[in-house]
């Protein structure tokens, strides 16, 4: 499977491509940027006690710069739940066809 479509149908369903998209949790930590990575584990947002594992500010993640959100993600995905740690990628994406997400791409699986 193509890498690129994983991670474009991930983050269709998490923030609609959307890199400034912030969604506020009822433990008071929140989900950042196009991958909604969230900020109780992986990125300080100086309001909630966090690990901050992907060692960065959450308002880093939601800019157009999506580089550091990738890094994050790759350091999140190397994690036991892999891609499981997404909703949207269980509910969504894992076990279907995506090669939707790179049809025109000129790109080959591996």
């Amino acid at each position: 499977m193509v890498q690129g479509a994983i991670r474009l149908c991930m983050a269709f369903f998490e923030s609609g491509f959307d890199t400034g998209t912030v969604v506020h949790e009822p433990d008071g930590s929140s989900n950042n940027g196009i991958f909604q990575i969230n900020s109780r584990l992986w990125c300080n947002d100086y309001k909630t006690s966090s690990s901050n594992l992907c060692h960065m500010h959450c308002s880093d993640l939601l800019t157009s710069n999506i580089k550091d959100d990738i890094v994050c993600a790759m350091h999140i995905v190397q994690q036991p739940q892999g891609m499981g740690i997404w909703m949207s990628w269980r509910q969504r994406c894992k076990g279907q066809d995506l090669s939707i997400w790179v049809e025109g791409c000129n790109v080959k699986g591996g």
